[in-house]
């Protein structure tokens, strides 16, 4: 892994593990899980744009992608920690990442955009499970 991809995988696997400790009931989980969320979704917002500058995408497409990874993560963090309003977060979050996805179905042949299809899967499975949590009131 190069520095870029640390930068963005580790503060996701801090979010999610957080996540897993907190329906343990594990102390501070909570909170943990709160800050590496919001750090994985200002890195997603903010950094997308330098993180994906080694692929051969458009800037818009990348600007995008950031923008919909990082709303994913704020919705994840909304459904999963039963906050108000998770389900509106989920909707906004799954319009917002229909457009990486589809743009990477669109040029898969591209071997950069396979990344990105890769990324949109991986939210897509994790919005949906989530959406799913909150919708059966576990």
């Amino acid at each position: 892994m190069n520095k870029k991809q640390l930068v963005e995988f580790i503060p996701l696997s801090v979010f999610l593990i957080a996540e897993a400790c907190r329906f343990l009931h594990f102390p501070y989980s909570t909170i943990a899980a709160t800050i590496g969320g919001f750090i994985s979704s200002c890195v997603y917002f903010y950094a997308s744009y330098w993180l994906y500058a080694s692929y051969n995408i458009s800037p818009v497409n990348r600007i995008i992608a950031g923008l919909s990874f990082s709303t994913t993560i704020i919705a994840l963090l909304f459904c999963l920690s039963n906050w108000p309003f998770g389900h509106v977060y989920t909707v906004i979050s799954s319009v917002l990442l229909a457009v990486p996805l589809v743009t990477s179905l669109v040029n898969y042949k591209n071997t950069a955009y396979k990344q990105f299809l890769y990324r949109s899967i991986f939210f897509v499975v994790l919005l949906s499970m989530s959406y799913w949590y909150r919708s059966v009131g576990v």
